[in-house]
């Protein structure tokens, strides 16, 4: 009895004067949380056990994955990954892009969506409720924790560490703290800063970063776990040397309360971290910030273990960890269960992922489902949530699916310096029931350009997905001698180009990245041009005119993935696209001023030919400063020449790979029958800023020449095409442009030289994006 006494008595002494548990605590803070792998790092190589960890936003992301068994190792690889960062940037990998569903590009700088399921109110959403796209966070977060998330059955005690996180409720203005449930919305919901990430819903409540109450959760480490020792990790807190002009930075500061980063005086050890040139996202610098968060625990490593004198060796924590890695379920789906939504559209969306996923599936299989449903724009996000069905052995996900509003009204256009002045409106209506739907309308109004096109869209139910599209255009391009100023129309067009048709495409995904379009097409194309170009308009001067009767079909195969559809940096377009046209050639020529002419018009002229047209436009990234882009286009036809030579030029394909050659009619870059190619350096000065050099040349197979008399009458010679690659035939253009790039808004500073005419140098600011309607022809 005396030694058992003894022996109570001398533990009770041990435990008082040694502390045998550690609870270490988190700090929010962003990238620079990447400091507390390298805490972890040092007190696992000196045997000092974590028994509890609790952690606000990237504290309950690092908090997190060490309580589900990761080694500091395995944590910085994972944040340097290039699966991070599109995480957190909210951007789709190639692999996963879905152009099938992608609609035509447009103009647009932003929109605003109408409910009008409240007869008595119209609601609009005008601002984003994020700057990232939360749809790869919310699949990721879901895949990561699922399995240790069935083994502790929902109770964050029987993680491989016991783990708290911290969440924000901004309406009832209090800190919420995550002990049991879903861990990945749990996490999810720690690190939502407002206006970057969405927030997370639970019990009709949005859940916000737990920076916002609390970004330091000492206190729930006491009040939960009691340990004998704390150590603190905080990554911000203190006096930052430099104000930041960071975006990121300037809401986090914002936002953030004031938080007491102290561990209470006798409980444990507070260790300050500073990274006043480390912005929110900037976890590309986490190997430097996670070696300095090691070097300067093991500068506390001896006060450490002066206080707690028990050991958990490297080799005891590996064992440990790999039991419990092996006691993890294998992460395999099988029943998918969808909220939010009416019976049609659930019946809808369970069809479109029966395409890709059924019976038992597996995460990359989901993940490659996930983001083709996600590319149909109705559906506004997908939240999914795995739950362990430990009858089956699988996992049973429950999608929280959350729709757009149907009608979206767009707005965009440019600002410029020239005539490429341009005003854009739209409208959509999204249907989604037991058929996909999409019905677009755009208005463009400007002096270079001015266009109508009305565009529907119909999913089609199939075995194979496909769509049936119908689409009807009305475009007017004007081409005028110079740039003028804004609206000042000193000089009058000297070419006017309007084309009507109606095209009706039928549409199929072509591989995983690709589609495969066939069509079928009515269309009138009105040309009126000056054939002496040269000429100042008076008002006596009268225009030729050409019109053209087309029936058109089309195959086409093409995949897109350019992260902008002017300027783009990386990714890759593709196409090859064959037509089969018939046309009929209307000639008018002048009326001259005077008695009435009694010329007849020329003779109707049938043509009819094959024109295939490809293309290769590629991004490769050198460094992280330098990208360079590659360009070649071909164009092969059968086509016969007009009736003049005008005629045979305006209808001739263009070369235009700089928005300025868009709106700019230059003769020498169009033939039926060219080859072009352009290498585009790219130099990065920031994620919005770019320099970008255009570098490209032009070579005309059989050029179109000139006949050597020309003149207004109806006979008028014919042009002919030249001998085959004649270098004097060969054109260039240059071009540099500085870029900024703000959200959906491009502002770009340019100059440009062609070859042709001699000394043809140009320059202008443009703010926004020069987009126009489809030709009939492309």
């Amino acid at each position: 009895m005396k030694k058992f006494i003894a022996l109570t008595l001398a533990l009770l002494i041990y435990t008082t004067a040694s502390p045998q548990t550690v609870g270490l605590v988190l700090s929010g803070g962003g990238a620079k949380g990447a400091a507390h792998i390298g805490v972890i790092k040092a007190l696992e190589e000196n045997s000092i056990p974590i028994d509890y960890i609790t952690g606000t936003s990237i504290g309950a992301i690092i908090g997190c994955l060490y309580a589900m068994g990761y080694t500091p190792d395995e944590m910085l690889r994972l944040i340097l990954s290039d699966e991070f960062e599109y995480w957190q940037t909210g951007i789709i990998e190639t692999e996963y892009s879905y152009y099938f569903r992608r609609p035509y590009p447009t103009p647009e700088i932003a929109h605003f969506s109408i409910d009008f399921t409240d007869s008595l109110q119209i609601t609009t959403d005008f601002f984003t409720q994020s700057l990232i796209n939360p749809i790869q966070i919310n699949q990721a977060f879901m895949a990561l924790v699922a399995q240790a998330n069935a083994q502790s059955g929902q109770n964050f005690d029987n993680l491989f560490v016991p783990f708290r996180c911290v969440a924000s409720d901004i309406y009832n203005k209090k800190a919420v703290i995550f002990k049991q449930g879903d861990l990945a919305q749990a996490v999810r919901a720690s690190m939502s800063l407002p206006l970057v990430f969405q927030p997370v819903w639970m019990d009709s409540i949005p859940l916000f970063d737990g920076g916002l109450y609390d970004n330091f959760p000492v206190k729930p480490m006491k009040e939960d776990f009691h340990p004998g020792y704390i150590f603190g990790s905080a990554v911000v807190g203190m006096n930052q040397s430099k104000v930041s002009d960071n975006a990121y930075n300037q809401i986090e500061t914002m936002i953030m309360q004031k938080t007491d980063y102290q561990v209470p005086p006798g409980e444990g050890v507070m260790l300050h971290m500073s990274f006043p040139n480390t912005a929110v996202f900037d976890f590309h610098h986490g190997k430097e910030v996670m070696e300095e968060g090691y070097r300067r625990t093991l500068a506390l490593i001896d006060s450490v273990k002066q206080s707690v004198t028990r050991r958990v060796t490297p080799q005891e924590l590996a064992d440990r960890r790999k039991a419990y890695k092996e006691s993890l379920p294998p992460l395999l789906f099988r029943n998918i269960y969808i909220n939010g939504v009416t019976e049609a559209r659930q019946k809808y969306i369970e069809a479109q992922l029966n395409r890709d996923i059924n019976g038992t599936f597996t995460p990359e299989e989901f993940k490659r489902a996930y983001f083709k449903i996600l590319a149909y724009s109705k559906i506004k996000e997908i939240m999914p949530r795995a739950v362990y069905n430990p009858q089956e052995s699988t996992f049973d996900l429950h999608l929280d699916v959350k729709m757009h509003n149907e009608y979206k009204a767009t707005f965009g256009g440019n600002i410029s310096s020239h005539q490429a002045n341009q005003l854009f409106l739209g409208i959509q209506h999204q249907m989604l029931s037991n058929l996909a739907s999409d019905l677009h309308a755009n208005l463009h109004v400007g002096k270079s350009f001015n266009g109508v096109m009305l565009d529907g869209r119909i999913y089609l139910q199939s075995s194979v997905p496909a769509y049936i599209n119908l689409r009807t255009v009305f475009s007017s391009r004007n081409y005028a001698e110079s740039n003028t100023l804004f609206y000042e129309d000193l000089v009058p067009a000297i070419i006017r180009q309007n084309e009507t048709y109606a095209k009706l495409i039928w549409g199929l995904p072509f591989l995983d990245q690709a589609k495969a379009e066939i069509s079928v097409a009515y269309g009138q194309q009105h040309d009126r041009y000056l054939q002496s170009a040269g000429n100042i308009l008076t008002q006596t001067d009268k225009f030729d005119q050409s019109l053209y009767n087309l029936l058109v079909a089309s195959l086409g195969i093409e995949t897109n993935t350019l992260n902008h559809p002017q300027y783009p940096t990386a990714g890759t377009q593709k196409y090859l696209v064959a037509h089969y046209a018939n046309s009929i050639e209307h000639y008018h020529p002048p009326i001259p001023v005077g008695p009435k002419s009694h010329a007849d018009p020329h003779p109707h002229i049938p043509h009819t030919w094959l024109q295939m047209q490809s293309r290769l436009l590629q991004y490769h990234s050198l460094t992280n400063r330098l990208t360079l882009g590659y360009l070649a286009e071909v164009t092969i036809s059968s086509k016969d020449l007009m009736g003049n030579y005008t005629a045979a030029i305006l209808q001739a394909p263009a070369f235009t790979p700089t928005p300025h050659s868009r709106i700019a009619f230059n003769e020498k870059y169009r033939a039926n029958q060219y080859a072009a190619l352009g290498l585009t350096p790219i130099f990065k000065t920031g994620k919005r800023l770019t320099l970008r050099l255009d570098l490209c040349a032009f070579a005309p197979l059989y050029e179109i020449q000139k006949p050597a008399v020309q003149s207004q009458t109806a006979e008028s010679p014919k042009p002919t095409y030249g001998s085959f690659l004649a270098p004097r035939s060969f054109q260039y253009i240059a071009e540099a442009a500085l870029v900024l790039r703000v959200s959906a808004l491009t502002v770009s500073l340019f100059a440009n030289a062609y070859s042709h005419p001699a000394r043809n140098f140009n320059f202008g600011l443009n703010i926004g994006t020069l987009l126009f309607n489809p030709k009939l022809l492309e």
